[in-house]
């Protein structure tokens, strides 16, 4: 993603230059690189996920925290801590969801309090993604176990909410919370531009995505366990330690 470090009329005093860095295309992206007056980020989304099966792998036994939420000892820490440090607004969409999805909320909990790996978090959602600074295409949730919630964060400009089953668009901006069955209703979300300018906190403009889900596998996988469970047996693989 790409981004003004300073005002517009900066940036055309760079695109005027003769010397200025070029775009160039690889593998069917296109980049620019970084100068006095633009700046280039990675984008990507991150999984944050308490109790899921391994992506990738052909098992249906073992129930595991994601490879995002414990890549390595600092990333367990600030996971651990950004957790904690979004646990107000976890409990406000849990609110939420235990009025607008009462049977889901039940179901949810449960299965949450058997799956939970990081207790700072309060659930009732097993799982977080983080789009950071992509755009979205239309698409279902196939593999989610039922509602979720999902809102934006960030500076930019459009990025509404498209439901094409529906035939209808929303305003979809900071402050803004869906949530809806994503695994049987087609969403996505508008072009979106980053504004110029950083925040005071050094965070560069652009939008990010929030989806606090649940894996249905997870809710099979869950099912009926107590509290606890998948971290006294290793996800199923080991005896309960208790």
């Amino acid at each position: 993603m790409r981004y003004r470090r300073k005002p517009d009329e900066a940036a055309k005093e760079c695109a005027d230059d003769e010397d200025a860095q070029l775009d160039f295309v690889h593998d069917g992206l296109t980049y620019r690189l970084a100068d006095e007056h633009e700046a280039s980020e990675r984008t990507g989304v991150t999984h944050l996920v308490h109790a899921w099966h391994m992506q990738g792998h052909h098992t249906t036994e073992v129930v595991l925290p994601s490879a995002d939420m414990m890549r390595n000892a600092q990333v367990a820490q600030a996971v651990q801590w950004y957790l904690a440090y979004t646990r107000p607004l976890a409990l406000t969409l849990q609110e939420m969801f235990k009025v607008s999805w009462p049977e889901y909320y039940q179901k949810y909990r449960a299965a949450f309090e058997a799956g939970v790996w990081v207790e700072d978090d309060p659930g009732p959602w097993l799982g977080r993604a983080i789009v950071w600074k992509l755009q979205v295409l239309p698409h279902r949730d196939g593999l989610d176990g039922g509602p979720t919630a999902i809102f934006p964060l960030g500076h930019f400009t459009g990025g509404e909410c498209y439901l094409p089953d529906l035939h209808i668009k929303l305003q979809y901006r900071p402050g803004d919370v869906l949530i809806f069955l994503s695994g049987d209703l087609y969403h996505g979300v508008g072009d979106w531009k980053p504004i110029s300018g950083i925040s005071t906190q050094g965070i560069t403009p652009g939008r990010v995505g929030n989806v606090f889900f649940t894996p249905a596998d997870s809710l099979h996988a869950l099912k009926d366990k107590p509290p606890r469970w998948s971290k006294r047996t290793a996800g199923g693989a080991l005896p309960s330690s208790r």
